[in-house]
């Protein structure tokens, strides 16, 4: 049975100001990091690259690090988007607001048939992001 499931994110060396900014864009706290150094790991020439971060938002758990080298062929091809559902529609629209600074728009945030406050995009980090508010049944 499953007990949980956590987003691993991926970065080219901004892992650090990417947690910075989640921390802050989607009210976060940061709970770990470790950079390559200090785990002694030697598969990388920079060792203030991030080996292991934890991002704690409400709860929810995101697991992010940067790749070992600059070698973007780990970070292409990839066809996953993290869901979040939001329990208001102001949280949905601050989110929105602040994921969307510096990433493409695919779906501005806007009423949908199917009763929610919905947007796709792709941040400044190349992450997808599906933000969603249901609106309550009436």
């Amino acid at each position: 049975m499953l007990k949980s499931v956590t987003p691993y994110l991926f970065f080219n060396g901004t892992c650090k100001v990417a947690l910075d900014f989640y921390s802050e864009a989607l009210g976060g706290s940061i709970k770990e990091i470790m950079t390559y150094g200090e785990a002694n790991q030697q598969v990388t020439d920079d060792f203030d690259r991030i080996i292991h971060g934890q991002l704690e938002i409400d709860g929810q758990m995101f697991m992010l690090s940067d790749i070992p080298k600059d070698d973007s062929t780990m970070l292409e091809d990839r066809n996953v988007y993290i869901v979040l559902e939001f329990d208001s529609e102001s949280a949905v629209t601050e989110a929105y607001e602040r994921l969307k600074d510096g990433g493409e728009v695919q779906m501005e945030l806007a009423d949908m048939f199917w009763g929610a406050k919905y947007a796709k995009l792709v941040d400044k980090y190349d992450i997808g992001w599906d933000l969603s508010y249901t609106y309550p049944k009436s």
